[in-house]
């Protein structure tokens, strides 16, 4: 049996050495920092983002959460962005294949669980699948599922879907580049059209995508902490 390696295998450990060596640097950069200047560089960068993270994550859910849950946020918004963003170097864009973005939207479901039983305790938490009714125990598995899919679904298929289309683009200009003499070898019409359609499909529709997921597991998790204490 043969067996074969995805090409998105090498850009997800890729992506993931990248991310590491940058927030090495972020943290020798902050523990330089003159805390009696003005704050400057890649330190006062990566400060601005965790405070960003923790506010976004304690408006989703609430304070307590933050210490925990924002770390994970503020990883998982990382490794979206680049992996979405590669598409721009010509590189093969990891959440384009499907099992990176099911196993992702897992581990958000599992932290929803997680807390849905923290909640409710385990008594609790299976018998809210029974309720109203017993009957509605299949809609409510349904309801646990759903997330799951739909999250996965939606940035994979967003992500390749644009991959796609810029495919065709470029194929299509090529084509289109033929038909000109002399210079008809050289795929001219290319570098003037698809510039703007990489701004929306990878920029764009990448920072969207990563948007989305981010706060989708933030408010499924708000979703199960107790009234009083969620926002």
């Amino acid at each position: 049996m043969t067996i074969v390696i995805q090409p998105e295998v090498f850009y997800i450990i890729a992506v993931t050495a990248v991310l590491c060596v940058f927030c090495v640097m972020c943290k020798h950069a902050i523990e330089k920092m003159d805390y009696m200047q003005k704050p400057h560089g890649l330190g006062h960068f990566a400060v601005m983002i965790v405070e960003m993270v923790d506010k976004m994550v304690e408006s989703n859910t609430n304070k307590s959460k933050v210490s925990k849950l924002a770390p994970y946020i503020g990883c998982l918004a990382m490794y979206l962005l680049v992996c979405n963003l590669i598409g721009l170097l010509g590189l093969t864009q990891p959440t384009g294949n499907y099992s990176v973005t099911l196993a992702l939207a897992i581990i958000s479901v599992i932290l929803r669980e997680k807390e849905a039983l923290k909640t409710n305790g385990v008594k609790g938490y299976f018998k809210g699948l029974f309720e109203p009714f017993f009957p509605f125990v299949i809609p409510n598995l349904f309801g646990k599922i759903a997330p799951l899919v739909s999250m996965s679904l939606r940035l994979f298929g967003n992500i390749l879907s644009g991959s796609i289309i810029m495919t065709l683009v470029y194929a299509f200009c090529t084509w289109l580049s033929s038909l000109v003499p002399v210079i008809g070898a050289f795929n001219f019409i290319g570098p003037i059209v698809a510039p703007v359609l990489h701004a929306y499909f990878d920029v764009f529709a990448g920072c969207i995508q990563m948007f989305i997921f981010i706060t989708l597991t933030q408010v499924y998790i708000g979703n199960e902490l107790p009234l009083e204490e969620n926002k």
